[in-house]
């Protein structure tokens, strides 16, 4: 096989039940460049680095790589990048499955003048009725309200040129949720636009029960606690920034789509009661209790400084890092 031009990032951690799907869709799309995929092993305790021999046994595309020296999916994807080859790199998860001329389309806008590409989460197609999970749809496109300057995107389908990677250092380590989020702020603040294909699809795959979307929220909300605190000397700063988006938005960006919101009075009231019971309902629920505990007592690692004002008022003249 030629140098690979295109490394895929696909974090992994006992990712077995998956895994499988989400590389035969990356195996089978057409690309006009050599790809490779970088499956990272995040010190998993099933099958997961087993089932990725296997398939490096039959496409020499697919590579392993042992990234279990430190956990976290922001320390999988860096070590990843870190061995990667090509000049650009695609992340997406190992969990997900990514749709139909995704590659490609990410691909060509990289090489040719988007330095940042983020695509569009669809949640539908994974995720049956019949389940414990949330009632709305996750979004790739994420404004957060406490600095609504940059939109950013999930890591689930995000792309990058590797010289703008490896000058933002890669994802934050100390962040264990919204590292995603993070890192598209800093490359903008930096002066690399992030462009939105939304013909580049990846469906998402929900958590499914109500433990799991628990502990989703309370991770995701402690994440944007620990943002909010990274960032507080910037939007302290920042007189003047864009205003958030009109939906309602969880803290991973999920925009809430909720049926019984179109009517009003007492019939509203009623209908909300009676999803309270629905395993949707539940799983509504489970989450705001998540998101609140995550908001008020997650912990921020003592690690993490405040960014420097200098970065907003750099980026503000227009110039570069």
């Amino acid at each position: 096989m030629s140098a690979p031009e295109v490394s895929v990032i696909v974090p992994a951690y006992n990712a077995t039940a998956t895994l499988g799907d989400q590389l035969a869709a990356l195996l089978a799309q057409p690309a006009d460049h050599e790809i490779e995929v970088l499956v990272c092993d995040n010190g998993s305790t099933d099958d997961t680095a087993r089932l990725v021999r296997r398939w490096a046994e039959h496409d020499e595309r697919v590579r392993l790589v042992d990234a279990s020296a430190r956990r976290g999916p922001a320390a999988a994807r860096n070590i990843g990048a870190a061995a990667a080859r090509g000049r650009v790199l695609l992340f997406c998860d190992a969990d997900d499955i990514v749709g139909d001329g995704w590659l490609g389309r990410m691909a060509s806008a990289l090489f040719d003048d988007v330095e940042v590409a983020a695509g569009t989460l669809e949640g539908r197609s994974l995720n049956s009725a019949n389940r414990y999970s949330v009632s709305w749809e996750v979004s790739g496109d994420i404004r957060l309200g406490f600095w609504p300057r940059f939109r950013a995107t999930a890591s689930s389908n995000l792309g990058v040129r590797k010289d703008v990677f490896d000058e933002a250092d890669g994802f934050d380590e100390l962040l264990l949720t919204c590292e995603d989020l993070d890192f598209c702020w800093r490359v903008q603040l930096a002066g690399h636009p992030l462009v939105f294909l939304t013909d580049a699809v990846v469906h998402s795959r929900q958590r499914d029960g109500l433990r799991a979307v628990f502990r989703q929220a309370r991770s995701y909300a402690a994440g944007t606690r620990a943002l909010r605190h990274k960032y507080s000397a910037i939007a302290a700063a920042d007189a003047d920034p864009p205003a958030a988006p009109a939906p309602a938005l969880c803290e991973d960006g999920a925009a809430v789509k909720d049926a019984g919101d179109a009517a009003s009075g007492p019939s509203r009231l009623l209908a909300r009661a009676g999803r309270v019971f629905t395993r949707t309902g539940q799983a509504n629920v489970a989450w705001r209790l998540g998101e609140a505990l995550g908001q008020r007592f997650g912990r921020i690692d003592p690690r993490i400084r405040p960014l420097p004002v200098s970065l907003l008022e750099r980026h503000l003249a227009g110039g570069r890092q």
